[in-house]
């Protein structure tokens, strides 16, 4: 199989979190709502690359670990009733359909297609009230439209894993709002779904030159953080259900990701369980019991294993 090369040992942090709540969530599931018609249960991979990936270590080295994809139909236990995997590439979508073939066990359909596209005809298809699922959103920079996650959230059905892309947020969004073209504009409107960031994230401030004086610029109040609360309450006000708190990746330094999980379903019991699981997914990662990477060498305590 052909591997993808991105990332870093915090690839392997949100990789080993989706693997344990994926089994985590089909456990739970798999009689619900009765043993006799238990829901079907599906997982979408919107940028699912080819089901491997390389990523390197602090130490300069590289590891190849299972991508989202292979995690998803072979490491899953119990498995989903059908897996949606999407990629625009032509050469990952082929390496997905040979993971695909090779694992006859379960259904999977393979979409080479704009992730936004392939996600609206998926949902479109789906009888949601028969079925619930898991959405892994680790999108290729700012290629996820915020009509696309409105879409996802009015399923009633879905939980979702969404790698949110700060640092490309904080690059296109610069510090000096005079330096933000037509086109860096029109990606921050699609990504957040709104126009409001130019008041939100700015501020007129007086400019401290004596030969400006009586002069004002626009600039950005907002840093990684404050972003990324704007973002949880961008989520939270489309998924009724529950959305976490933002997760920073990497773990030190400048974060390049904040890392949201969301709830869909309204229900108060399927928010319980899904907080439940999801908070305790923190608390393991706060512990560092959650995918860690020591030279070439990957460690945790159970990576099929929520608990």
């Amino acid at each position: 199989m052909s591997k993808h090369s991105f990332g870093g040992p915090w690839t392997f942090i949100k990789l080993d979190i989706l693997n344990r709540y994926l089994s985590f969530f089909n456990t739970a599931l798999q009689r619900q709502p009765n043993a006799e018609k238990p829901f079907d249960r599906v997982y979408i991979d919107a940028f699912a690359g080819t089901g491997e990936c390389d990523i390197k270590l602090d130490n300069g080295n590289s590891l190849t670990i299972a991508g989202s994809a292979k995690i998803a139909i072979e490491k899953t236990t119990p498995g989903f009733h059908h897996v949606h995997l999407i990629d625009v590439d032509a050469k990952h979508a082929a390496q997905l359909e040979i993971l695909a073939s090779s694992n006859q066990d379960v259904s999977v359909t393979v979409y080479k297609n704009d992730a936004n596209a392939a996600l609206e005809s998926i949902i479109s298809k789906v009888n949601w009230h028969q079925t619930r699922g898991v959405v892994f959103l680790d999108p290729y920079g700012m290629a996820l439209n915020w009509a696309t996650i409105e879409k996802i959230a009015k399923t009633r059905a879905l939980d979702v894993w969404y790698l949110f892309p700060l640092n490309a947020v904080a690059r296109q969004a610069a510090n000096d709002f005079t330096k933000i073209d037509s086109g860096k504009a029109d990606s921050l409107d699609r990504l957040l779904g709104t126009t409001d960031w130019r008041t939100e994230f700015y501020q007129e401030t007086a400019q401290g030159s004596f030969l400006a004086e009586g002069k004002t610029m626009i600039t950005r109040k907002f840093g990684n953080a404050e972003i990324a609360s704007y973002v949880h309450n961008r989520l939270s006000a489309v998924f009724h259900g529950w959305v976490s708190p933002p997760i920073f990746l990497p773990e030190t330094g400048s974060p390049i990701f904040a890392l949201f999980f969301a709830v869909a379903n309204p229900s108060e019991s399927a928010v319980k369980l899904s907080k439940k699981a999801a908070e305790h997914l923190f608390v393991m990662l706060k512990n560092k019991k959650i995918g860690r990477i020591s030279g070439e060498a990957v460690t945790n305590d159970g990576q099929n294993e929520l608990f």
